[in-house]
């Protein structure tokens, strides 16, 4: 997918949720926390593996709740730093990249423990900004693009993401979160495959609140 169809996609679609939420409450409020971050990635007849790594996000979110109001959309802009060390040739290949996602989960609002715990489901869009690993001592700048012949990845990251969380308060939420890449981000698919795999457990603090 080129990035001006992509820019398009996301435009149309957080265009669409405020035109259909306009008459109903909106929340809005920052959020941030821990990334736990690893990959799935194989080429024929092998798996690598490797060990995840910490690092952080941090960003912005809209509620914007339904006619139904058990249910709400929950759009998200982050910076997020993830990082991923698997073993290739029998050496630790650390990897970190930066990326700007956009979670867009469908939240569930239930009636336990008293309507604090909350569940969500829906897709995420990332976009890497920059990107590099260390492989026996020297650093290198990930080269993103289409060609096997030069580059490392692809920018575009695609996936579904699950959350759980709980409402300590009327301000301040706790979120578990797991996403998982669909897209393949491997420059060159036909001969390895790579699927990002992101855990994140973060706070979340209401900044501001409409309802009608």
């Amino acid at each position: 997918m080129k990035q001006s169809t992509c820019k398009s996609t996301l435009l149309l679609l957080f265009s669409g949720l405020f035109i259909t939420t306009r008459a109903q409450d909106i929340q809005l409020g920052a959020e941030g926390g821990l990334n736990v971050s690893g990959a799935h990635a194989t080429e024929p007849g092998v798996v690598f593996h490797g060990s995840p790594g910490i690092r952080f996000s941090v960003g912005g979110f809209a509620d914007l709740a339904l006619p139904d109001r058990r249910f709400s959309v929950r759009p998200k802009l982050l910076f997020s730093r993830e990082s991923y060390s698997p073993v290739l040739f029998g050496d630790k290949t650390p990897v970190t990249i930066s990326y700007i996602n956009i979670p867009i989960p469908l939240i569930y609002h239930s009636t336990l423990k008293d309507k604090k715990i909350f569940f969500g489901l829906g897709p995420y869009f990332g976009y890497a900004l920059s990107g590099k690993y260390v492989s026996q001592g020297v650093t290198t700048k990930i080269a993103w693009g289409n060609d096997p012949a030069k580059d490392d990845g692809k920018r575009l990251d695609i996936g579904a993401d699950f959350l759980a969380g709980y409402q300590l308060n009327k301000e301040i939420a706790l979120t578990a979160k797991f996403d998982w890449g669909i897209k393949d981000i491997s420059a060159e698919p036909s001969f390895y495959k790579v699927h990002t795999l992101n855990l994140g457990l973060t706070a979340s603090y209401l900044l501001f609140s409409r309802s009608k």
